[in-house]
């Protein structure tokens, strides 16, 4: 950490700084209950089988209930209450005064209309709060777990907030198809009678706009426990992982054997990111580019959420991931594929001015408009991310592409590595492994001939390659094939 009389540190510096320790902490705290859920079995058994009865898809409906604007009370809620008074008390004075059977009559067609209308809300809220009391009861095993901080604290201090939302939860999620049929019926017509799941969820409503907070927070503390067994599963079933080294910010990022977590048997690669200088990534079609540059982002955002990377060695500053990858046209919005990217692009250049140090990844950029604007583009773009502002360069930025011409403008600012291909006599072969410097290789037509395309149509492809090589004072990059 620089001292504060230096020009690098300013108030937006330390608030970052700050930040990053701040999400640091966090990690450490997680990592305190995936070495739990690891190491003592009981206790990880124990809490598996509390979670079990999570298995509701309505459980996902949870978070969003919590938000303190998720639900609103309908207008005039007060008078379904009054209403239901009134049909309650006109029933009791029947034996006294007949004529009061007639208000009743009127109240079932009056709500029946009621019923019709709010059905469809009633019936999506619902399930979610019948989801409340089924979270509080596997917080309750939780809390008694033996869980680290701060997960034990926040369940010992919120659940009691929640006692009583839990209480009308259980009325309003109460289910009573699943009693005989003599209950269920006469319940539909009490219901019909009374409003009764109307005037519960508007009781459930204004119960959960003053426990909202104290409800996500118990949400959060549990999906924290899940996540970490998740974690504690995913590193006993992974041969190599290593948890991240985080760095300060304007540190150099180094990546020791990085492994997509999808690919089975991945080629392990290694790279490291300024700053001062970006990388640029080279090789023909089908290299391993792409998914290079997948396997960098996500590694970087498995060690910044869960602590883990599939990698011998992860050392690098908390960044933000942005990345231009797998674009594509906007039929409904009459966008095509060069004006979406415009838009992605330049959202990363807008990203860049912020004092968050960033990872940038794009993928062929520009590559939906003509070889001369889209080399001219690029470069302006990709200068101006590692550009110097005077609060030191500090966002890291790793591109593919195929132009040889977009490597040498960039020779100052950025590094440049590749992947290889061979032609053997089983055809193209990949290694999927990183060199440093610029591809010597291109397959495009190579992999027309191994496809099947026509004789003449090859050789008039690779003549006229050669001759756009001469004419751009470009040397031929060795295809595998020759003219004939």
């Amino acid at each position: 950490r620089p001292p504060k009389s230096t020009p690098l540190y300013s108030s937006a510096a330390s608030d970052v700084y700050k930040r990053q320790q701040q999400d640091t902490r966090d990690l450490d705290e997680f990592e305190a209950l995936v070495t739990l859920m690891s190491t003592d079995s009981a206790i990880r058994e124990r809490i598996q089988l509390a979670l079990s009865a999570l298995r509701d898809p309505d459980g996902y409906d949870l978070w969003w209930l919590a938000q303190p604007d998720a639900l609103a009370l309908p207008r005039l809620h007060i008078l379904f209450v009054v209403w239901a008074v009134v049909v309650l008390s006109a029933v009791v004075l029947i034996p006294l005064w007949p004529s009061a059977i007639l208000i009743p009559v009127a109240g079932a067609a009056i709500n029946l209309l009621v019923r019709t209308k709010t059905v469809w809300r009633v019936s999506s809220m619902i399930g979610p709060f019948r989801q409340v009391t089924t979270l509080v009861s596997v917080a309750e095993t939780l809390r008694s777990a033996g869980l680290p901080e701060p997960v034990a604290s926040a369940l010992s201090s919120e659940l009691p907030k929640t006692a009583r939302l839990n209480a009308i939860a259980r009325w309003v999620g109460r289910d009573p198809s699943k009693s005989n049929e003599v209950v269920a019926a006469f319940w539909e017509y009490l219901n019909l009678l009374l409003l009764l799941d109307v005037n519960a969820l508007s009781f459930a409503v204004r119960e959960l706009q003053v426990c909202s907070s104290a409800l996500l927070r118990v949400i959060a503390a549990v999906g924290d426990v899940d996540a970490a067994i998740s974690v504690a599963s995913l590193r006993a079933g992974t041969g190599v992982w290593v948890r991240p080294q985080f760095q300060t910010p304007r540190s150099r990022a180094v990546l020791t054997d990085i492994r997509h977590p999808l690919i089975i048997d991945a080629v392990p690669n290694s790279i490291m990111l300024g700053p001062p200088h970006g990388v640029l990534v080279t090789g023909s079609n089908m290299s391993g580019k792409s998914t290079f540059l997948r396997t960098v982002g996500v590694t970087a955002v498995m060690a910044q959420s869960i602590n883990t990377c599939f990698a011998a060695d992860y050392r690098a500053p908390v960044l933000e991931v942005q990345s231009c990858i797998g674009r594509g046209d906007d039929l409904v919005a009459g966008k095509s594929y060069y004006m979406m990217e415009v838009e992605e692009v330049l959202s990363r250049v807008t990203a860049s001015a912020s004092p968050e140090p960033h990872l940038f990844l794009f993928d062929e950029m520009f590559r939906g408009t003509n070889a001369v604007e889209r080399i001219a583009v690029g470069e302006a773009v990709l200068r101006e991310l590692v550009r110097d502002s005077g609060r030191g360069q500090r966002h890291l930025v790793l591109a593919a592409t195929h132009d040889a011409e977009l490597v040498e403008l960039l020779r100052d600012e950025y590094e440049s590595c590749h992947f290889t291909d061979s032609i053997g006599p089983e055809g193209l072969t990949f290694e999927h492994r990183l060199a440093p410097g610029p591809a010597t290789t291109r397959n495009a037509i190579t992999l027309l001939e191994l496809h099947g395309a026509p004789p003449a149509l090859v050789r008039a492809a690779l003549a006229r390659a050669a001759e756009l090589d001469r004419h751009r004072g470009t040397p031929a990059w060795g295809s595998g094939l020759r003219p004939s």
